[in-house]
């Protein structure tokens, strides 16, 4: 695996998360909302809570995952509830690995997750919407997606830092087409290849741009 994580400030909005409980391997990227200051406070919440979640109370179904998440933190900052309306949250990619039977379990807040193997990529979409946030009385529930790993696949989990990001002759966004296309041409190699080559082709399209955002770029190679 490899985790290519390029913060804007010296805190952060971006963060990963890894846990182990039952046989299983959870893995999270999730994107705060800001950066800095700001943004490392929401992801101390989400670590602690993502602790909580996993860890103590043995939750490892992704969308059970969300779920108990975005009402923890709605919970923690008071939302909906108190006089002060905060609009903080996050979105998340969440993925469980079965290492038993090589089932892997994602929920998206958000956050989408690429699948490379064989041919095209398989980008499966999350959940149109973020953990946390002052809609209480809005109805959320995220969809549990499965998907049976085979050897030599990569599963990738991402913010939208990379896609963001400024730069190429014309001062525009890096755009997820282009991210998506630049996976593509990587997904055969090693993973430390992988991580190299994709820092390349961001700092190539960046140039002399400011970094606009936290980037955050997670790949799990299954043998």
């Amino acid at each position: 695996s490899f985790v290519l994580y390029m913060p804007k400030d010296i805190v952060r909005g971006d963060f990963y998360w890894f846990g182990e409980k039952d046989g299983k391997i959870v893995m999270v990227a999730a994107d705060c909302t800001g950066h800095g200051v700001p943004g490392a406070l929401m992801s101390m919440i989400g670590h602690n809570l993502l602790n909580q979640i996993v860890l103590e109370k043995g939750i490892t179904r992704p969308a059970a995952i969300l779920n108990n998440l975005n009402t923890m933190v709605q919970a923690v900052l008071k939302q909906g509830i108190s006089n002060i309306d905060t609009t903080d949250g996050m979105d998340v990619a969440l993925c469980c690995f079965n290492t038993g039977n090589r089932e892997l379990e994602y929920a998206g807040a958000n956050r989408p997750l690429v699948i490379a193997g064989n041919g095209n990529l398989k980008k499966i979409d999350p959940d149109k919407m973020p953990i946390g946030g002052s809609q209480i009385g809005f109805d959320r529930s995220f969809t549990n997606h499965t998907h049976k790993l085979s050897p030599g696949e990569t599963v990738y989990m991402f913010s939208d830092g990379y896609a963001d990001q400024f730069g190429g002759e014309k001062g525009k966004k890096f755009m997820l087409k282009r991210f998506l296309d630049t996976l593509q041409q990587v997904k055969n190699l090693p993973v430390a290849e992988q991580e190299s080559q994709l820092l390349n082709a961001l700092l190539n399209w960046q140039g002399d741009n400011e970094q606009v955002d936290d980037i955050l770029v997670i790949g799990i190679k299954y043998s």
